[in-house]
């Protein structure tokens, strides 16, 4: 009888395959980093539609990118259902933020980087896990369970599921703006480091 264990060649560097950390969404991810520097992009309450649907993506391709270059384990991954989790949703805008704030951003460095390996991600599984208790091994195997206690079988329902709650999304912050048309908009304040102007 033959395993799968069977078919992996004995010695390392007779594999050719590329680890899954290495390829495909682990390579990165696409986004549009353009925010207003009169708003704080990790600041959902005070995203205008636009924004929270560039949010939206970014995270979305976020998450992708996690699970495939941190996810060692089952119980390190994001669960598919992320989006039904409003304590999910704050923190991986914050994690996502903090990465490219250490990372990439023009203020990045190795300190920066290495200071969100060492505090940041360890402070996020924690709380990943305390957040979601023990639902979160069902939830990180697409068995999620919302109040009503109806499973959704597949990543890919939740995929969809994601994508349906940005467009609400999208659709309410619209109709909230056109609603405040003419007022002053007092919220948001200067973020040099997003700012086009500060770039240059």
């Amino acid at each position: 009888m033959s395993t799968a264990i069977d078919k992996l060649p004995l010695e390392p560097e007779d594999r050719d395959e590329v680890p899954r950390c290495w390829s495909g969404e682990a390579r990165g991810y696409e986004g549009d980093f353009r925010f207003s520097s009169a708003v704080r992009p990790w600041n959902w309450m005070e995203l205008d539609a636009d924004d929270a649907d560039s949010l939206f993506s970014l995270l979305s391709g976020f998450v992708g990118y996690f699970n495939a270059r941190y996810a060692e384990r089952p119980e390190m991954t994001i669960p598919p259902c992320w989006t039904e989790h409003g304590c999910l949703v704050e923190e991986l805008t914050t994690l996502f933020w903090a990465r490219w704030h250490a990372f990439e951003s023009p203020h990045g460095s190795i300190g920066g980087a290495q200071y969100w390996h060492s505090y940041t991600l360890p402070s996020f599984y924690e709380r990943m896990t305390r957040w979601l208790g023990d639902n979160l091994v069902g939830c990180q195997q697409g068995g999620h369970r919302d109040l009503e206690y109806r499973p959704v079988p597949t990543a890919r329902s939740w995929e969809l599921r994601a994508e349906i709650i940005s467009s609400l999304d999208y659709v309410r912050r619209s109709a909230a703006a056109s609603g405040a048309e003419g007022e002053a908009n007092s919220a948001g304040i200067v973020v040099e480091f997003l700012d086009e102007e500060a770039q240059r």
